[in-house]
């Protein structure tokens, strides 16, 4: 007979195991060495709002073959996808100088990649960063890592929509793409 839906069937609930809430994170980015060192950098963490397209791998069976009309399916030779495509969401403030500083600075790095301004263009080695994903419970222990490496701008920054009649404030979203990214997990089963 199978159990029944009562709480102590439940082996999570008898054992006060916590869901994962999705708001327990922290996206250190580390930006390229030609702007890593100007003092609003840090603050990029503290105004970030989302974080989607953390990498899942997985190759799916795409190949399939027939015997007569009986298919039989494989998984692909090749995955989906090899490199990390993050979105970022940053709220947009301006500090005591009227410096909007988070726009500046990824506007700064987008720069090094090419600059409107003057047309120079930048080589990879001069426009890509890093960042670091920490994913964890709410007393802080993390339980997933991502390093994210020779990540670079891929998206235009999202430009502001003028109203006079709205009361909406400027966010920013940014895309991110990373060559190759390095994942722990705790309980991780190695294969």
């Amino acid at each position: 007979m199978a159990p029944l839906p009562h709480w102590d069937n439940s082996t999570a609930g008898r054992n006060s195991y916590e869901p994962i809430f999705q708001n327990q994170f922290e996206f250190i980015i580390t930006p390229p060495a030609a702007i890593a060192g100007d003092p609003n950098v840090p603050l990029l963490i503290e105004q970030i709002l989302t974080v989607s397209g953390i990498p899942e791998q997985m190759t799916q069976a795409s190949v399939t073959q027939y015997y007569k009309f009986s298919k039989r399916a494989y998984a692909a030779a090749i995955p989906n996808e090899t490199l990390a495509k993050l979105v970022c969401q940053f709220e947009v403030n301006l500090d005591n100088e009227n410096n909007m500083y988070v726009y500046n600075t990824l506007r700064a790095w987008a720069d090094l990649i090419y600059d409107p301004l003057t047309g120079r263009q930048g080589l990879k080695r001069d426009y890509v960063g890093s960042a670091k994903l920490v994913i964890f419970n709410k007393a802080g222990d993390i339980f997933r890592e991502f390093t994210f490496v020779n990540m670079f701008l891929d998206k235009e920054l999202t430009a502001m929509t003028l109203n006079y009649t709205g009361a909406e404030v400027y966010k920013l979203t940014v895309g991110f793409t990373s060559d190759t990214w390095r994942e722990t997990r705790i309980g991780q089963i190695p294969v």
